[in-house]
């Protein structure tokens, strides 16, 4: 649905895509566009309503500024010069790809471990971002922030952070043949090599593979480019078909048909039959003709190699038998050993050229291995690729990565593999992730997670704000036993259906204690820093700090912590809640398809032509093909969504449905029973506690996701099962 309202009473227009608005989400829109540094306008999600200090479910475009409150506790790779091979046969660096803008088709790796081609969208991520450098057995340096993740040989992922010397990762190989086509080394088959616009068409990119009556299909360039293997450049033809084309196209063929071009095409031929390669080219083709020739002609072939053999047998035989022919045997084999060849993966030289094949299987196993990880001092903006169908893409220098990003991962059990009460999995799943104000009894984490938080948070953010530690009380000692838990409001976690049965475990979950109180910390620092402009302010909620400030840079360094905080609060939740149910439901995998989104975070993005700070405040980037969570309330759907890239909502669409009645008055209107009729179904809570979720207090999803269909398009629509609240 198109935009359904616009209010134009401050600085800037309010684009609003629902038409039913509570009066004070109204009022605190107006408010927020009559700042002076807003650009271009203010866009009002479906799910919009009122927040603390801004409306929940708008999108707000900053030049200059960033205001606290807007952001709420949460904030939401690789450094710009990192290269990118694309389909097309050139590169280009993440920052030059974001500059560029649009789709690039990119090199990414299946489930099976099979290199494909996917659409991408480059984007910029962070600015002033914490780097660490991976350094590979070629010597390639990768610089990221240590929360990017690397696929291992195995298929599964692993964080810069955590990667050791001699990790083995998921290898990207290719190469030029001689023809000037692009080969590829298929991961799966280790050594099997493909030219890779074939690979493209048997993954199904192409469209189905056609047949020619009485031809061989082929793959034409259309750009007559062999190494340009983008799918706007591939045609499928006959191979007579083709090679008419190219006879027909005179201005290309009238050298090629010249006396001149015949004596050098020949004399070449001559030389190419001369050389090791030649040889074994021309021997490769002259056996497939032989064999042609066999099976199309078999009685002429037949008589034509009736007595072959008869003659020599006997003298070979002897030969064989002799001395001289066991030491000319002896002299071959010994000689095939001793040949010195070199690896071509690491340069080494082989004395033994059977022993080739086994180094490069058990040394090198097909992959690149870590040779070094080190931690930087220095900070960058960093860049990201979004790759939606494969959620992964290759670097330049030969490995494979995970593209950036409430959480959803899908299982590879269907609804007829759970158990007919589902109660056992929700008690499973509270046992494992505390709930509410609860925490764990000891840290969950891995130890590099917290070094590294800890890390930024002890040298960094305290000493230069060592109030927030007062604030923080008893969450100073105890926020590394809060990662993995829940918390409590509208966080959840659910176990799901879509609608082909598949089960999901889709969570929303945030920075916890920790995040809240930097939140609140640096909203008041902004009132403080304000004091003498205040009265000036539509509302006191909109402080704000402008770039280049005294404590703009300490904010957006905390605000990061924060937002890296939730991230890796959601990945141990995840963890433990798989570990959980492997317990109590039959063995089962975790598939690729998982989609991670932030709701409230600022980022640098271009809109409108021009660099902004941009803070979603309740809403999710849905860039054109980015995936993305909306979820319902605790009895109705939840989808997996597709951004369409709109313009207008600044690439944006609702993180939910949205409330449609406070807290308090959901208490007043709703009892227990209530809650039992709206969530029948759901293995869940029913109790009083948790009433102010209901079902009922929160706007319909369906019609939210009528409001957005300009924004995003639904891939998978969820049914939840079970769901754990606060």
């Amino acid at each position: 649905m198109p935009i359904k309202l616009i209010l134009n009473k401050g600085n800037v227009p309010v684009k609003i895509y629902t038409d039913a608005v509570e009066s004070h989400a109204l009022d605190q829109l107006t408010d927020i566009s009559k700042l002076p540094f807003i650009h271009s306008h203010i866009a009002a999600m479906p799910d919009v309503h009122m927040g603390i200090g801004a409306t929940i479910g708008s999108v707000i475009p900053t030049k200059g500024a960033i205001i606290p409150a807007a952001i709420g506790v949460d904030i939401g790779c690789f450094v710009g010069e990192t290269k990118i091979p694309l389909l097309n046969g050139t590169q280009l660096t993440l920052k030059e790809m974001t500059e560029q803008g649009g789709e690039h088709w990119v090199y990414s790796i299946d489930k099976d471990q099979k290199i494909t081609g996917a659409k991408a969208t480059a984007k910029l991520t962070r600015k002033n971002a914490s780097l660490m450098k991976i350094v590979l057995d070629n010597d390639t340096e990768i610089s990221c922030t240590p929360d990017h993740q690397f696929m291992l040989r195995n298929g599964k992922w692993c964080e810069a952070k955590d990667l050791q010397v001699n990790t083995s990762l998921m290898p990207f190989y290719s190469r030029t043949d001689k023809d000037g086509y692009r080969i590829i080394r298929q991961p799966a088959k280790n050594s099997n090599e493909q030219r890779f616009h074939w690979s493209l068409a048997r993954s199904g990119i192409l469209g189905d593979i056609p047949s020619f009556n009485g031809q061989k299909t082929i793959i034409h360039h259309v750009d007559f480019n062999e190494s340009n293997n983008h799918p706007d450049n591939l045609m499928f033809m006959g191979n007579r078909d083709h090679s008419s084309y190219h006879r027909s196209l005179v201005e290309r063929n009238t050298y090629w048909q010249s006396p001149e071009f015949e004596i050098k095409r020949k004399a070449a031929l001559a030389k190419k039959a001369k050389t090791i390669e030649g040889y074994k080219y021309f021997a490769k083709r002259g056996s497939k003709n032989i064999t042609r020739y066999m099976i199309e002609n078999p009685e002429h072939f037949k008589m034509a190699v009736a007595d072959n053999g008869k003659r020599g047998r006997t003298t070979l035989i002897a030969y064989n038998k002799s001395e001289k022919g066991r030491a000319k045997s002896r002299e071959n084999a010994q000689r095939l050993l001793l040949k010195e060849c070199e690896c071509p993966d690491c340069g080494i030289k082989i004395q033994e050229h059977l022993r080739l094949n086994s180094h490069k299987r058990f040394i090198h196993g097909y992959n690149h291995k870590v040779k070094a990880v080190e931690f930087l001092e220095q900070k960058e903006d960093v860049y990201c690729l979004t790759v939606p169908e494969y959620g992964n893409f290759a670097l330049l220098a030969g490995v494979f990565v995970h593209n950036c990003g409430m959480n959803a991962t899908r299982l590879s059990i269907k609804a007829k593999d759970l158990p007919d009460s589902l109660k056992k999995v929700r008690l499973a799943i509270e046992e494992a992730v505390p709930v509410g104000f609860s925490m764990h009894k000891s840290i969950q984490a891995k130890n590099s997670t917290i070094i590294a938080l800890n890390k930024v948070l002890e040298e960094k953010i305290l000493p230069k704000h060592p109030t927030i530690i007062k604030m923080m009380k008893n969450i100073y000692r105890t926020w590394t036993q809060q990662l993995g838990s829940l918390g409590g409001g509208n966080h959840f976690i659910e176990v799901c259906l879509d609608e082909n049965q598949d089960v999901w475990i889709m969570l929303h979950s945030g920075s916890r204690g920790i995040g809240n109180v930097m939140g609140r910390y640096f909203i008041g620092l902004a009132k403080k820093d304000m004091e003498q402009h205040i009265a000036q302010l539509p509302h006191k909620d909109l402080a704000y700090f402008t770039e280049g400030t005294k404590y703009f840079a300490d904010y957006v360094e905390a605000v990061h912590w924060a937002q890296e905080y939730a991230l890796f609060n959601r990945k141990e939740m995840m963890c433990l809640i798989i570990e959980a149910l492997r317990k109590v439901l039959k063995p089962f995998d975790v598939t690729k398809e998982t989609i991670s989104c932030h709701h409230n975070y600022v980022a640098v993005e271009e809109h409108f032509g021009e660099q902004v700070f941009l803070t979603r405040k309740g809403a999710i980037r849905a860039g054109l093909g980015e995936l993305g969570i909306i979820p319902g309330s605790m009895g109705t759907k939840s989808y997996i969504v597709r951004g369409k890239g709109n313009p207008d909502s600044f690439c944006s669409c609702s993180h939910g449905a949205g409330r449609k009645m406070s807290r308090t008055a959901a208490k007043k209107k709703f009892n227990h029973r209530d809650m039992e009729i709206q969530t029948q179904g759901v293995e869940c809570r029913k109790d009083k506690g948790v009433v102010d979720e209901i079902p009922g207090a929160y706007k319909s999803i369906d019609e939210v996701m009528q409001n957005q269909s300009d924004l995003v398009e639904a891939v998978h629509t969820l049914k939840q099962v079970v769901c754990v609240k606060g």
